[in-house]
């Protein structure tokens, strides 16, 4: 899979699968996360509740080091590319609204990554 590089370089339509619904996505690419992060409502409308959840991590942001909660999600797909049971950290990005998250190592990991900055390209596959 190719996507045109923009910056910051976002996925468009990247389909998340929780116990209750699917939806679709738009998130950073993050190769420096350890994990990919969904926001709030994100989470409760594909079934998980936030609030109950128990497992939780420590993550650095550009405000400090917070707890959030850590969940495995069903499914989540970029194209055709899918992996069952991602975690993910709840953890909303309020500096950009246009996007539901980040994109992070805990799919990244399974597949090849390449950011070809001089082709203006990015390849998952």
């Amino acid at each position: 899979m190719k996507i045109k590089l923009g910056l910051p370089i976002i996925i468009k339509r990247v389909r998340v699968e929780g116990p209750k619904a699917t939806r679709e996505v738009d998130l950073i690419l993050d190769t420096g996360a350890r994990f990919t992060s969904l926001s709030w409502g994100t989470l409760e409308d594909i079934g998980y509740d936030p609030a109950v959840i128990l497992g939780r991590v420590k993550i650095i942001t550009a405000n400090g080091i917070i707890e959030t909660p850590i969940v495995k999600i069903k499914n989540l797909c970029v194209g055709d590319l899918c992996r069952k049971d991602v975690e993910v950290i709840c953890h909303d990005i309020p500096e950009i609204a246009e996007v539901d998250g980040l994109l992070g190592l805990s799919f990244l990991v399974h597949f090849r990554t390449v950011v070809d900055y001089k082709e203006g390209l990015l390849e998952i596959s």
